[in-house]
This record gives structure tokens, sequence and C-alpha cells, in this order.
């Protein structure tokens, strides 16, 4: 249902009224308020269907549009599954004063008693946002690699870190350092250096750096490598290799195909396979987690301070 220069008001109305022919609200997990722009609507839209598949939520898409327009104007489509999955789906497109006061806008769209997550694909800063997004949220999500400056946005977000915030880049290395700890498994030598070969423009390569840094204490070398990816979404890294006190190595490193090799002194080499997941599988894990997440914001902390000591 597409409303034309409408209010907060009849969108609820429209919406109780597709609930009501579809036989009633669904059991709601959770309010996800996504903030994109209408280039990248489509991709949003297609990983919130996948993620609403393990997460029923009402989804509120927030589209600004024409910000230097001086009358406040809210266009409207509000969907009940369809092309959103299970989600029920209310996308907003806002111009001129209505986008700057999102958050009188939003709240009474939310679904009560549950919680609400806030996650952006665009920088917000570059529409004033920032502040609405975190101003309501119990958990907000970014994607600091599809900022203008991605370590700069990584920086930013070290800087201004509250309780529930987390980054996709984080997610894109869980299966990284899910590897890397069990590959540690057994091993009683210390780690006496580490030496990460990747894209060193892309956050998640230094969040792995900043993670390893605060398990094991030793501050990883980046080489900055071009690497081959068949998804954007996997994260930028070519190989991560461990120096022992004792002289022994140990080398975990991915090919472009997402084959990665795990190389141990004394055991056969083993294969996995650490292909890259979608956006929508990606949302779909960080959002089994509202509780916030202490150690990205140990590793952010590391991050801060090396990355501080570098500008410096």
């Amino acid at each position: 249902m597409h409303l034309k220069d409408t209010t907060t008001g009849d969108i609820m109305k429209a919406l109780d009224g597709l609930l009501h022919e579809v036989g009633g609200g669904s059991s709601l997990a959770l309010n996800l308020v996504a903030l994109t722009t209408e280039d990248e609507r489509e991709e949003v839209e297609k990983a919130a269907s996948v993620a609403a598949q393990e997460h029923p939520y009402r989804l509120i898409l927030v589209i600004p549009r024409d910000l230097e327009a001086t009358e406040p104007r809210i266009d409207a489509e509000v969907t009940v599954g369809e092309r959103l999955g299970s989600a029920e789906a209310i996308i907003l497109r806002l111009d001129g004063p209505a986008a700057a006061h999102l958050s009188s806008i939003v709240l009474p769209m939310l679904a009560s008693d549950i919680p609400v997550v806030t996650w952006w694909l665009l920088d917000p800063v570059r529409y004033g946002l920032e502040h609405e997004l975190r101003s309501f949220a119990d958990r907000r999500i970014t994607y600091s690699a599809r900022a203008a400056d991605p370590v700069q946005s990584l920086f930013r977000r070290a800087e201004s870190y509250a309780a529930g915030d987390t980054d996709i880049c984080w997610t894109r290395i869980s299966l990284w350092r899910s590897l890397i700890a069990s590959a540690f498994d057994g091993v009683t030598q210390s780690v006496e250096s580490i030496t990460i070969k990747a894209d060193a423009d892309d956050p998640s390569a230094q969040l792995m750096a900043a993670w390893l840094h605060t398990r094991l204490g030793v501050a990883p070398e980046v080489v900055d490598t071009e690497v081959e990816r068949n998804s954007e979404h996997l994260p930028a890294i070519a190989s991560v290799a461990f120096t022992m006190s004792g002289g022994e190595t140990m080398e975990v490193e991915r090919t472009a195909d997402g084959t990665t090799i795990l190389r141990q002194a004394g055991l056969p080499k083993r294969r996995q396979t650490l292909q890259g997941r979608t956006l929508g599988q990606l949302l779909a894990e960080e959002l089994r987690h509202i509780d916030p997440d202490t150690a990205y914001r140990k590793v952010l902390d590391t991050f801060q301070e090396h990355y501080a000591g570098i500008k410096a």
C-alpha cells in the first residue's frame, strides 16, 4: 500500500488494516530501523528478507530524499509479507525537516515491548542523523567498509562507542576468529610475532589485528596486500601468520575462492572453506545478539589506542 504526503497516524492505520486482512499481528522478535539510500534500497530489502526468516520483525526502512526541501513530506509504502518475507515493513521517504526529526516520526511506529535495532549502510554523519539513530535503539549496527574513509569511520565508532554498538565488519571475521581460536587448541608456546597480509584499508583487517592483540598481547604487523575476493562481504585478509617463542610457525592462508589452508608445524595441512556470506546472513548473525558485545568493545579500545598512535 502506497501513501503519498502522509502522516504517522495514517501509516499506522494502514499497517493495522493490512495486519487485520492477514489474520492479525504476528509474534515479533524486534524492531529493525534501517537507514539507506534509494540506490541501496533493493540490497537492503533483500538482506532484510533473509534475516527475517530467523528473526520476525517490524522493519522501518528510512530513505532520506530531498534534504533541501523547505516543507516536510513523508511518502510511505506499507507491506506485510510480500517481497520482504515474514517482516512487517514500513518504507519511509522523507523530505526536508521530516528527515531531520527522524526519531519523532519513527518512535510511534515501533512495536512495543520488544528491542529496537538500528542498522545503516551509509554514513549517518553525512545526513546529520547519527544522534537520531542512536537515541532510541538498544543495538546499533553499522558497516564501516561502506564509509568514504572506512578506517576513519571505525575510529569514530571507537570514540563514540556506546553499549550495543557493533559493525558488520566485525561480523565478517567471526569465522576467521573461530578458525584461529581452534588452531591454538593444544598450543603451549607463546606467540612472538604476528603478520597479517590484508588490505590495510579494510576495517575487518584492522579489527582482526586488534582482536589478536587483545587475545595474545602481541601487536600484529599488517602488510598492505592486494587481496582477491569472491564477495565484497568477505574480509580482505589473505593470511595470518604466527611465529612462536620456540621458533615454530603457524599460518592460516585464504585463497580467492574462499579455501583456507592451516599450516602448522608437525601437522598435516588442514583445509576449510570460508566463503563470503551474504549481507542478509551477516545481518541475521548480528540480530541473534541483543546484549552488548563486550569482546567488540575491548577490540575497539585496542584499535583506538593503536590507531591514535599512528595518527600522532
